[in-house]
């Protein structure tokens, strides 16, 4: 298929049409049938549709205007060399006649399509019994994977929001752009409608709303600046598209997942797009989130009369909500993590006891220096008594000294204490004959 660049964008785009969107185009009945199909659908209808008419040498026109059985034994002509070997492809081509044979005036082909029916297809469940779902750390594993601001942009908006992949492939930059410029809102509203995830009608759901956190805002931010040019960048644009500004496909996801998963040295073998879906809905289980709201965060409907009192259109509450759930990198602690923590204040709470208590002890010993000062105070000592006379009134007056020093007062008050107007006393002789 011929390609060049825009001279508007700089960007590859086609400069041809598919083989099979010729085909559609050439058939008014083909047209009708798709027109109000997915886009993925009306893709894999379309293609499905154009390889069995040019294989067989049978017009869509012929194919319709066959009877039942004939057009039944015709079909299944086709995909019986798939059946077993390649059961999948089997299915979508057969799902695909049935449903443009269908269209004609409601006629179903009469398939024995039972358990051991001559038309029946067995399932094989391989693929769940390799699937592995990624923990939250090995998630981050994968996403720190990726080389390109884009990759890394599509893997944490998959598991961040938990959105399918046709959602992913259809948002346009409009549904982020006011929340990213010019300033950045925490968490970042997504709103899903039936136009951005088609399996949405086969629920009769019209819209739900999920949510990125922070590291996915930034990522995103980082991817918008470069890849839209910022607040300049045009809203129609496909979010997420490729080097030919076509909108990035499932398939081109599912490389990006597979490529990092290797990288990661995780199991290729195990993991794909709707891992990382399954992913999300484990963050969300091993949260406080009630199971209502962690479905409504899926796009799933909830069951019997629970959809008619959940409210969809309160994303403010929705988002204080999803914030409860704890997509970062850091892990909560578990129990025993906990018990650690607390024993480590346990002992930070001894230790600093201990601290008070060692301030007690030197206030002790202070105390108890001070008392044998005082007691050495009073031990030298003297008091020294007058008796009361007229005019004048007794005293009691204490006087500090030192060993000797007793002789030196009584020198000084000889003539009171002949008289018997004084009393020189040491407080030791006092206490002592107390």
């Amino acid at each position: 298929m011929p390609s060049g660049r825009s001279k508007e964008t700089g960007r590859f785009i086609n400069l041809g049409t598919r083989p099979h969107e010729v085909f559609i185009q050439q058939h008014q009945i083909v047209r009708d049938w798709l027109q109000n199909r997915p886009v993925g659908t009306r893709e894999q209808y379309g293609n499905n549709l154009f390889t069995f008419c040019k294989d067989t040498g049978v017009t869509p026109e012929e194919f319709q205007s066959m009877d039942r059985l004939s057009a039944r034994d015709a079909a299944w002509a086709y995909v019986n060399p798939f059946v077993r070997k390649y059961n999948t492809k089997a299915k979508n081509f057969l799902a695909a006649l049935k449903s443009f044979y269908r269209n004609k005036d409601g006629e179903t082909l009469p398939f024995d399509s039972r358990r051991g029916g001559k038309h029946y297809i067995p399932k094989r469940r391989i693929k769940a019994a390799q699937e592995y779902v990624p923990s939250k750390s090995e998630m981050y594993q994968i996403i720190d994977a990726a080389t390109t601001a884009r990759d890394r942009a599509v893997l944490l908006v998959l598991f961040q929001s938990g959105i399918r992949v046709n959602a992913l492939s259809s948002l346009r930059y409009k549904h982020v752009k006011d929340q990213l410029y010019p300033e950045t809102k925490i968490p970042l509203t997504l709103k899903i409608t039936d136009e951005i995830d088609s399996k949405l009608r086969g629920y009769d759901m019209p819209f739900y709303y999920t949510f990125l956190q922070g590291e996915a805002v930034e990522a995103l931010k980082t991817y918008c600046s470069s890849s839209h040019r910022g607040d300049l960048g045009d809203g129609n644009e496909y979010l997420f598209h490729s080097k030919l500004g076509n909108p990035l496909g499932e398939h081109a996801v599912w490389e990006i997942v597979k490529r990092c998963v290797k990288r990661a040295g995780l199991p290729v073998s195990g993991i794909w797009t709707h891992t990382i879906r399954k992913a999300f809905k484990h963050v969300l289980r091993r949260s406080i989130l009630d199971h209502d709201l962690s479905e409504a965060l899926m796009g799933h409907r909830l069951p019997g009369s629970q959809e008619n009192y959940f409210s969809r259109n309160k994303p403010v509450e929705l988002a204080r909500e999803f914030m409860k759930a704890n997509f970062g990198r850091t892990t909560p602690k578990s129990r025993i993590e906990i018990m650690e923590h607390e024993l480590l204040s346990k002992k930070t709470e001894i230790e600093q006891l201990k601290s008070k208590t060692s301030i007690i002890d030197i206030l002790q010993r202070e105390m108890s220096n001070m008392k044998k000062q005082q007691e050495n105070f009073f031990k030298n000592a003297y008091l020294i008594e007058t008796k009361e006379e007229k005019g004048t009134k007794g005293v009691q007056l204490i006087i500090p000294g030192r060993k000797g020093s007793e002789q030196d007062l009584k020198r000084l008050f000889r003539d009171e204490i002949l008289s018997g107007k004084a009393k020189i006393t040491t407080l030791k002789k006092l206490e002592e004959e107390e």
